[in-house]
């Protein structure tokens, strides 16, 4: 073969290879994202928006705050877009430090806000060691639903959307407080199956090598032209 030719082979390698190792070390980390200050939303237009950043989202901490006064007290509900690529993974398990019973709840939703019925959060209630019970989802739990954007909530037990009675309920109209008992306290939702965004944007520095790469291909060829 060719001096030129061999030569061009091993620079169109070593380019797939820049591109290749740029674009898993822009997807290969995980991020773990805190809830707003002071609070996260609790309905489809104030709800707090995990996506667009591009990466896997390990997991999500946060607290539920009393949003009263001490002498009036308003239980929190915590809401989160999320993104679910891999439904079949897709999981969440809770761990959470909640005053009195430690009781808590996972509610999730489609991208409209009518609750997934493929997940009943009544199932999925775990006993904490004798403290509470605590919830979380499962792989597997989503059945047969597809990927793509949902909400997550995360409340108190028991604090339901307003409108239970429908079939399935939904966040239009807020949400159903009637908390057993009135808890406060820090949590953390460990996720698999979720991302941060649709696909990966490389970063600038691996766009640079990148160009590097391309820059020099051409130099390369002109050498072996002169």
């Amino acid at each position: 073969m060719p001096l030129n030719k061999r030569l061009d082979k091993r620079l169109v390698g070593l380019l797939a290879g820049i591109v290749c190792y740029g674009l898993s070390a822009s997807v290969a980390h995980a991020i773990n994202i805190n809830e707003v200050s002071p609070d996260a939303g609790e309905l489809v237009s104030t709800a707090q928006d995990t996506t667009g950043i591009g990466a896997s989202l390990d997991s999500i901490a946060g607290a539920l705050i009393n949003l009263g006064t001490d002498l009036d007290p308003v239980d929190d509900v915590d809401l989160f877009k999320i993104l679910i690529t891999d439904p079949d993974a897709f999981s969440v398990m809770v761990t959470a430090t909640l005053s009195d019973d430690n009781d808590a709840m996972l509610w999730l939703f489609d991208a409209a806000g009518t609750h997934v019925p493929d997940f009943d959060p009544y199932d999925e209630l775990i006993e904490d060691g004798g403290n509470g019970f605590l919830p979380q989802i499962n792989a597997g739990d989503l059945g047969v639903s597809p990927a793509g954007m949902y909400f997550l909530a995360f409340s108190l037990f028991i604090t339901d959307p307003e409108d239970v009675v429908s079939d399935p309920p939904t966040l239009d109209d807020g949400w159903d407080r009637d908390p057993i008992p009135f808890q406060t306290g820090p949590y953390e939702l460990s996720l698999t199956g979720v991302e941060t965004a649709p696909a990966a944007v490389p970063e600038p520095g691996i766009l640079a090598l990148i160009g590097l790469g391309l820059a020099g291909m051409g130099l390369a060829r002109k050498r072996l032209k002169a």
